[in-house]
C-alpha cells in the first residue's frame, strides 16, 4: 500500500474515489428515508434505486470500449458532470416523481466510474503491484464511504438541518470534485492506433470467451441482488418496523463503510499474499449468511452488527473480483473487462425490483430468505471454475 501511495500519479487517482464517494454515501445514507419523506412507496424506492443500474446495463460496456478507444480521462469527467445534475435535481425535489428524473438523469453516467479507475490504476501499475494497489484505490473509496454518512449524521442531529439540506451541500461538493478532475487527471491510456481495432462485438467477446470471467459474471449478479436486498430492506425495516430515528438510519451506513474501509485496508496490506479463490469463497458465505440473519434484528446493534458484515463482504469481495479481471485482461480491453463486470453487478440489483410485491404482500421475512439463498448461491460460480493466474 505504502510503495504505490509514494507515487503521485496513484495518489492524484485515489483521491477521486475519496471525495467522490464520500459525497455519494453522504446522500445515499438518507436516500431512502428521503424518498419516505417524500411519499414514496417501496416499490418506487425499489425504481429509482435500479432506473441507474437498468441504464448502466446499456451504456457502460460502450464506456468501457470507448476509454479503450480514446483514452480514460474524458470517461471519468463525463459522468461526474451528469451526477451533479441529477444531484440538483435531488436537492430541490417536491415529490417520488421528481426523485425518479433524478436517477433517470444520473444514468446517463453510464453507471458507475469505478470501472474506469480500475482500469486506469491498472494502466499504471506493474503486476506485483496491482492487487495492493486495486486495495488501496478501494480503500481510499471506503474512507469516503466512512466519512460521508458519519457527516451526514452528525448534521442531522442539528435541528436546522434537514434531509433537503444533506443533497444541497452534495451539490456543492461536487463541483468541487468536478474541478479537480479537470485540473489534476491525466491520461492513463493514451488513444489507441490502429489500422484495424476490434469492433464493438468483437471486443466484448474477446472477453466473454474467458472461462474465469464468465464465472465472475454470474457471481456478481447473484451476489449483487443479495446486497441489494439488505441495502434497501434494512434501512425501511429499520425506520418502519423498529421506529429508529433518521439519525440512527443514517449512522448505519457508518458501521457498514467502515468494515468495508477495515478490510481494504487489510487486503492492501496484510492480505495480498492470500489465495483469491478461498479468500472469495469465504467472504461469500458471509454474505449471504448476512442476509438470512436479517429477520432475526430486533434492535439497533443487531442492525449494526449484520451492516457490519455485509460491509466485510462487500468489501472483499469488490477487491477480489477486480483483482481477477485484472490479470486476466490487456490494456486493449481491459475497459471493456471492467465494464462488462459491472454489468453483471448492475442487473444483480435490478432483479431487486421484482421483490416490491412480495415485500408488499408477504412482509420482508420471505425477501431476506430470497436474498440470503441467492447470495450462497453466488459461491457455486467460483467453485466451478478457476482462474490459471491466481497463486
Amino acid at each position: 500500500m505504502f510503495r504505490t501511495l509514494r507515487k503521485p500519479q496513484f495518489l492524484k487517482i485515489y483521491l477521486i474515489p475519496l471525495l467522490a464517494t464520500g459525497i455519494g454515501s453522504m446522500s445515499w445514507s438518507v436516500s431512502i428515508l428521503y424518498a419516505l419523506e417524500l411519499g414514496a412507496d417501496i416499490f418506487q424506492i425499489n425504481l429509482i434505486t435500479t432506473i441507474r443500474s437498468t441504464m448502466s446495463i446499456l451504456l457502460v460496456v460502450p464506456f468501457g470500449i470507448l476509454s479503450d478507444r480514446f483514452g480514460r480521462r474524458p470517461m471519468v469527467l463525463y459522468p461526474r458532470i451528469i451526477m451533479l445534475v441529477g444531484t440538483l435535481i435531488r436537492a430541490f425535489a417536491l415529490n417520488p416523481t421528481h426523485l425518479l428524473l433524478a436517477a433517470f438523469v444520473g444514468g446517463f453516467a453510464g453507471g458507475s466510474y469505478f470501472p474506469i479507475l480500475l482500469s486506469m490504476i491498472a494502466d499504471i501499475a506493474e503486476p506485483q503491484e496491482q492487487q495492493e494497489s486495486i486495495s488501496t484505490l478501494f480503500f481510499f473509496s471506503s474512507v469516503g464511504m466512512v466519512c460521508g454518512p458519519l457527516i451526514s449524521t452528525l448534521l442531522l442531529n442539528l435541528p436546522q438541518t434537514t434531509l433537503r439540506s444533506i443533497y444541497q451541500l452534495g451539490a456543492i461538493a461536487e463541483a468541487l470534485v468536478l474541478i479537480y478532475l479537470a485540473t489534476q487527471i491525466r491520461e492513463t491510456h493514451p488513444p489507441i492506433a490502429s489500422d484495424q481495432p476490434l469492433g464493438y462485438r468483437e471486443s466484448i467477446m474477446e472477453v466473454l470467451r474467458q472461462s474465469s470471467f464468465q464465472g465472475l459474471l454470474v457471481m456478481a449478479f447473484l451476489y449483487f441482488f443479495s446486497r441489494a436486498v439488505i441495502q434497501t430492506y434494512i434501512p425501511i425495516y429499520a425506520s418502519v418496523d423498529l421506529k429508529l430515528s433518521n439519525a440512527e438510519v443514517a449512522s448505519l451506513s457508518i458501521y457498514r463503510n467502515f468494515a468495508i474501509m477495515l478490510i481494504r485496508l487489510s487486503s492492501a496490506t496484510y492480505l495480498t499474499r492470500v489465495s483469491i479463490r478461498p479468500y472469495l469463497l469465504t467472504v461469500l458465505l458471509v454474505g449471504g449468511v448476512t442476509c438470512l440473519a436479517a429477520p432475526l434484528a430486533n434492535n439497533y446493534f443487531f442492525i449494526i452488527l449484520l451492516f457490519f458484515l455485509s460491509g466485510i463482504s462487500f468489501g472483499a469481495v469488490m477487491i477480489l473480483s477486480n483483482t481477477l479481471v485484472a490479470k486476466n485482461s490487456r490494456p486493449e480491453n481491459r475497459g471493456v473487462a471492467n465494464s462488462m463486470l459491472n454489468v453483471g453487478q448492475s442487473s444483480g440489483n435490478l432483479l431487486k425490483i421484482l421483490t416490491s410485491s412480495i415485500a408488499e404482500t408477504l412482509g420482508l421475512f420471505p425477501v431476506f430468505l430470497m436474498g440470503g439463498v441467492i447470495g450462497l448461491i453466488a459461491i457455486i460460480p467460483i467453485l466451478l471454475t478457476k482462474d490459471e493466474r491466481d497463486p
